[in-house]
């Protein structure tokens, strides 16, 4: 009975937050971020800071790595970074651990953006009083599906400050055709990505990269990776995101290796 349980409580807390954002919409349709959001709901969600300031999101995979974006750690040495998971608030100092080693997949380009994901091996664990792994997934989001987005990206293509708290939105993935018209001569829709938003009122912006978009069970779906620049929620200029599912195998292997 307590593992029913559990999906169903998770199903629950995904309409309560999905009724909350269509309120809110009503009340303001040019919202990019979504609603505050905090940890409880997502106890995989951490964030990272390179040299003190916040640069990306990111997701527990095992209590010792956190699956994120590689173009997070473009240039970077390990000593860089500090990841702080269990906290809502990026002003919260509390649960850092450093960093002992970055892998990112041989196949990831700065170019194109394919393959961005990259994995951080933490020199000590988040416990599970802190932070607690997420799964991920096996299949990729259907076209017409809504999955959630969450981290502390602006909230406003307009907006020069990012929210202190814990930011999530839902939007819905579309067809890998038509993300690619909308991108022509921008940039190419590889098969490691896939398109969500809501057009024109909801979507990923700038800080959000590297966070976790998880579908309606719970399941890690794909990593936010990029978008038009200062286009966030335009019709034309759908959220792109590494698709996890098409990424196990290089996933997979480095969890096994190092974490």
């Amino acid at each position: 009975m307590q593992g029913m349980l559990l999906p169903l409580m998770f199903w629950m807390l995904w309409i309560r937050e999905s009724v909350a954002e269509e309120l809110e919409l009503r009340r303001s349709p040019r919202i990019v971020g979504g609603h505050p959001s905090d940890v409880w709901h997502q106890p995989h969600m951490v964030n990272i800071r390179r040299r003190g300031n916040f640069e990306c999101g990111g997701s527990l995979v095992t209590p010792r790595c956190v699956l994120t974006a590689a173009h997070c750690l473009n240039d970077g040495n390990p000593s860089d970074f500090v990841v702080r998971g269990g906290v809502t608030y990026l002003s919260d100092m509390r649960n850092s651990r450093y960093v002992r080693k970055i892998l990112m997949p041989s196949a990831y380009s700065r170019t194109t953006l394919d393959h961005d994901v990259a994995l951080l091996q933490l020199k000590q664990p988040l416990q599970a009083s802190i932070a607690k792994p997420i799964s991920l997934a096996v299949r990729s989001p259907r076209p017409g599906s809504f999955v959630r987005v969450s981290g502390w990206g602006l909230t406003d293509s307009s907006s020069t400050s990012l929210p202190n708290q814990l930011q999530s939105v839902h939007v819905q993935v579309m067809p890998q055709r038509e993300c690619r018209d909308l991108y022509r001569g921008y940039r190419n829709i590889t098969s490691s990505m896939f398109c969500a938003s809501v057009p024109g009122l909801k979507d990923a912006c700038a800080g959000d990269s590297g966070g976790p978009v998880v579908n309606s069970n719970g399941i890690l779906v794909g990593v936010v990776s990029w978008g038009r620049a200062h286009r966030c929620a335009a019709r034309d200029s759908p959220g792109v995101y590494s698709d996890v599912s098409y990424l196990s195998d290089w996933i997979a292997d480095n969890i096994h290796r190092y974490c």
